[in-house]
């Protein structure tokens, strides 16, 4: 077994949550366990292409099989990742090297049955 963040084969057991053994790495200090993902970190890579190359949510949830909302959850994850890379990135870089705004995409979606109106939401916020 390895771990799941750097690959590592350094880890000792750390516990037991909900009849699976928990193991904590040597190397990158992460948390991981026994338990078989049933989606992977390529998945979810390739989940992140299908979006920025045009692929609707919707249709990537039936391409792998999953809730739409889970896609959803990725793709916010995958945003705040690089929002905090760009806020410490800020600091080392000069004024002119950070954008000044980044947006991948606008979501439009019906949050309760029966209302006329829909939210929408910007995944990227200016970066300042």
């Amino acid at each position: 077994m390895e771990c799941t963040h750097c690959g590592s084969s350094k880890y000792i057991k750390n516990g037991v949550y909900k009849n699976s053994q928990r193991y904590r790495c040597k190397e990158c200090n992460r948390y991981f366990s026994d338990k078989v993902r049933k989606f992977t970190y390529a998945d979810k890579r390739k989940a992140l292409d299908l979006y920025l190359s045009g692929m609707g949510i919707r249709a990537i949830a039936r391409f792998f099989g999953c809730s739409h909302p889970l896609i959803i959850r990725w793709i916010r994850v995958f945003a705040s990742s690089v929002r905090s890379d760009l806020h410490a990135a800020q600091d080392t870089l000069q004024a002119n090297q950070v954008p000044e705004v980044i947006e991948m995409d606008e979501i439009y979606t019906r949050v309760k049955k029966g209302l006329a109106s829909s939210g929408m939401g910007f995944l990227f916020p200016a970066a300042r």
